[in-house]
């Protein structure tokens, strides 16, 4: 290995160590021939922790050939740790990086000039499959096979935000800042629902904004109702330590009748719904996130209402022959039943069962929700767009309600919701920067 890129390493060492998955990392230089069956064992040795083990695998990358460095700016990136190729490498095709791009004034993001269009920023890189796993959950899919990865800035913290005098803030100043999970479902057996284009593109967006804000990101793809309850218990292993959880589910979607659940499709075409997944993080079934802020985000229809009136902004009716986006779901007349069981604790010694919990809905109770197949959803775009630009100086229920405005002012007949269960604080995302 050249002497600039050891000393690239080693100039790197803390961000490798924080920001990377162990497993990942191994299977992925092994797969490049980096290290062989034999040398990767010190690395899979439980009797040590994951950082002690990190911290000696970049180590030994050092001792490497010649081709040890380009392969290794070829794993992160193959595992979307952009801003980490960058840093060691300013030469590297994913350095430059425009920071905004105004829309033309007659459009319809005349009012966006803040925001970056992501689809417009973007650089071709190799397709990939992305594997991230522990070794006793399930394997995380990702086979996206966008040849293009998105180009666009994501503005970083320069200061940390205080707690306020009657609202206190979340914890999240360390490098463990947090793990976004995405879900996502996109085509389905015997062809029971239309295969949902533009659903990758909504991942690779996704991946990319959390990557650079210093999450980890774990994705599944196409999974069963039983590989998705299967994953969802299987997550305790995995969220460990961290100061927030994102999770993202993408699918069709259809409205339960009299209830503010909704059903969601599995690949296999069974269902499974909000509120069960939701349940899995509750501070029963997941004690250890008691007080760590989790936030939900479904992109699917929740009914099969088209939300617009008549004005002077034209609107192409989903029976038209070209319509502009396609739509997440059809209704259902399935009925949510709650059970209640009676409390035998004394109070003083109960707790909430729901708390710390945001949820973002893509629509309304009952309304359609809009993806286009080339640009990816709405709703994602948008999130995607508004986060990126103002994760730094906004705290999350902010950026969720700038993400209905702009999804206003760029299609105008989509309106999202916000759901909140004892999330009393608030949430800085401080995307970049990290107390030592």
């Amino acid at each position: 290995m050249q002497d600039e890129h050891r000393r690239a390493i080693q100039n790197n060492f803390a961000s490798l160590v924080e920001q990377t998955d162990l497993d990942h990392m191994v299977s992925a230089l092994y797969e490049k021939g980096v290290f062989s069956e034999q040398m990767i064992e010190p690395y899979k040795d439980l009797t040590k922790d994951a950082r002690s083990r990190k911290r000696l695998l970049y180590r030994d990358i050092t001792r490497r050939g010649p081709d040890a460095f380009r392969n290794l700016l070829d794993a992160l990136s193959d595992a979307g740790y952009w801003d980490l190729v960058r840093d060691l490498d300013p030469n590297s095709s994913l350095h430059t990086r425009r920071t905004k791009i105004s829309a033309p004034s007659t459009s319809s993001m005349s009012n966006e000039n803040d925001y970056v269009s992501i689809s417009t920023e973007k650089k071709k890189t190799k397709p990939r499959l992305d594997v991230y796993k522990n070794d006793s959950t399930p394997i995380a899919k990702d086979t996206t096979d966008l040849n293009m990865v998105p180009q666009y800035n994501v503005i970083k913290s320069n200061k940390f935000f205080e707690d306020g005098e009657d609202i206190k803030l979340y914890n999240t100043r360390g490098h463990k800042r947090g793990i976004i999970v995405v879900f996502s479902y996109i085509e389905f057996v015997n062809n029971i629902e239309t295969y949902r284009k533009g659903v990758d593109v909504d991942c690779q967006k996704l991946k990319y904004l959390f990557s650079e804000m210093g999450f980890r990101v774990i994705s599944y793809k196409n999974l069963t109702r039983d590989e998705t309850v299967t994953t969802l218990e299987s997550l305790k292993k995995v969220i460990v330590g961290v100061e927030c959880v994102f999770i993202v589910v993408s699918s069709h979607g259809y409205e339960r009748k009299y209830s503010s659940d909704t059903d969601i499709r599995c690949k296999d075409g069974q269902l499974i719904t909000i509120y069960e997944i939701i349940d899995y993080f509750n501070n029963k079934n997941f004690p250890a996130l008691h007080g760590i802020p989790k936030v939900f985000i479904f992109q699917l229809c929740r009914g099969s209402n088209v939300e617009y009136i008549d004005g002077p902004i034209r609107f192409v009716s989903p029976d038209d022959p070209n319509p502009p986006a396609e739509r997440d779901g059809n209704p259902t007349t399935d009925t949510g039943r709650f059970s209640q069981d009676t409390p035998r604790t004394p109070l003083n010694k109960r707790n909430r069962l729901f708390s710390d919990i945001l949820i973002a809905h893509s629509t309304l109770p009952g309304n359609v929700s809009y993806r286009d197949p080339e640009e990816g959803s709405w709703y994602i775009q948008t999130l995607c767009e508004v986060f990126a630009a103002r994760a730094h100086d906004c705290h999350v229920d902010k950026l969720f309600t700038l993400v209905d405005k702009h999804l206003h002012e760029r299609f105008h007949i989509q309106t999202s919701s916000v759901d909140k269960w004892g999330f009393n604080k608030r949430l800085y995302l401080h995307p970049g920067l990290y107390q030592d």
